[in-house]
């Protein structure tokens, strides 16, 4: 009988212990609807988990050069997000709100982040306005969390796979010698070591498709034509498509 009583106290221990953590937000591989979750449930806010990134990319990107830059703005453009959703009741204001969104560095964004394809002769510019893309991620309610690393001039200029002035040398996460491969280097390693919750690449032939593949992400190319290609720094218009 004393056994029993102990099963059922180790139980009952065991289900608190369970209760007691099921509100803590798991960051790593978080999916955008695991996060709306934590928004909604109240063990997340869009200002701790750009937070979360920013460290990520502090602690990692020194060795794996996949980030060229970071938005100084993400965490006040995350509270801004959080206070929109408290006073809309907790509504969401679209397929991405609150989310930190990695942009390859050949899109354009009017903010205080470069685009410079990796160049250092970019260094500076401004454009007029944000990349179609980067308008429609923000009328859904992403955060810029800043720039990935390219090939720089998307391997127009020819370089090894990952390399730009800018930004050196991004490696493969898992295997460190081994090719991170594509000209979304940047993109596809700051996914595969949790920098962002969502990252986006250009592919012409192969830019997206295989990062995903050499650092085991997900990776979508659309169709060409499907994403609108507006303040993107081009290659081929018969080939280049976002995703």
């Amino acid at each position: 009988m004393a056994w029993l009583r102990l099963q059922a106290v180790a139980a009952v221990l065991a289900l608190v212990a369970g209760a007691g953590v099921s509100h803590r937000f798991e960051f790593h591989d978080a999916t955008v609807e695991a996060i709306h979750l934590g928004f909604t449930n109240g063990s997340l806010t869009s200002a701790a988990l750009v937070q979360f990134y920013l460290d990520r990319i502090r602690r990692l990107n020194p060795l794996l050069r996949a980030v060229i830059e970071v938005n100084p703005d993400a965490v006040l453009e995350a509270r801004a997000a959080d206070a929109r959703r408290r006073t809309s009741g907790g509504r969401l204001l679209g397929a991405l709100d609150g989310i930190p969104v990695l942009l390859k560095d050949n899109m354009a964004t009017r903010d205080k982040l470069n685009t410079t394809v990796g160049s250092l002769a970019l260094v500076g510019s401004v454009v007029r306005r944000d990349a179609g893309v980067v308008t429609r991620l923000r009328r859904a309610g992403a955060v810029v969390l800043g720039k990935a690393n390219p090939t720089e001039w998307c391997n127009i200029r020819r370089v090894d796979n990952g390399w730009s002035a800018r930004g050196g040398q991004t490696l493969n996460p898992y295997v460190l010698s081994s090719t991170p491969c594509g000209s979304s280097a940047g993109s596809g390693v700051a996914a595969a070591a949790n920098m962002a919750a969502v990252t986006l690449g250009t592919e012409t032939d192969g830019s997206i498709l295989c990062p995903s593949s050499f650092n085991s992400v997900v990776g979508i190319k659309p169709t060409v034509g499907l994403t609108s290609r507006y303040g993107v720094v081009p290659i081929s218009p018969r080939q280049d498509t976002v995703g």
